[in-house]
């Protein structure tokens, strides 16, 4: 039973993970009053906790969770420290901005362009529409992080210093 219960809390960690990346300019908007520990028992463990009580015993869930808690911990909170030191400075991540234009294809910052290449890329894109595999999630990852990018950097007007090379 703790083999199982651990798979699936990794399983979780990593849906959790996926999910992070691909809205992580949402969630400081929500959540950057927390530093990275708090924010990781906030959203992270919180919300996997809740979700496995209704199938694993407490003492599954425990010993597995902790367990898996200490070998991930320091990676998620590499994450949450990059991902938001963009949110507090995205000028700072000039190459950030530039990968992203180039992923979705653009040579100049164009709001209403970038808007219209991210629609156009998810509907080309989503599982739903493609199926659902690996390959398909992680392709919709990709494209919500580059927009969450340049949803950051539009929302403070930078937008005026940005081309691709």
């Amino acid at each position: 039973m703790n083999s199982f219960c651990k798979k699936v809390i990794e399983y979780m960690y990593e849906d959790r993970l996926n999910q992070f990346i691909s809205s992580f300019y949402e969630l400081y908007r929500k959540y950057s009053h927390l530093d990275e520990e708090e924010f990781l028992r906030e959203w992270f463990d919180r919300s996997i906790i809740k979700d496995l009580i209704a199938f694993f015993p407490p003492s599954a869930i425990i010993s597995s969770f902790e367990e898996l808690k200490i070998s991930k911990r320091h990676l998620f909170k590499t994450y949450i420290k990059t991902y938001w030191d963009f949110c507090r400075n995205p000028k700072k991540y000039s190459i950030k901005i530039e990968e992203a234009l180039q992923f979705f294809g653009l040579e100049e910052f164009s709001e209403e362009e970038i808007k219209t290449r991210y629609r156009i890329m998810v509907r080309n894109f989503h599982p739903d529409r493609i199926g659902k595999s690996k390959e398909a999630h992680m392709m919709m990852v990709k494209i919500n992080y580059y927009y969450q990018i340049l949803r950051r950097y539009m929302s403070d007007g930078f937008k005026s210093a940005v081309q691709v090379r």
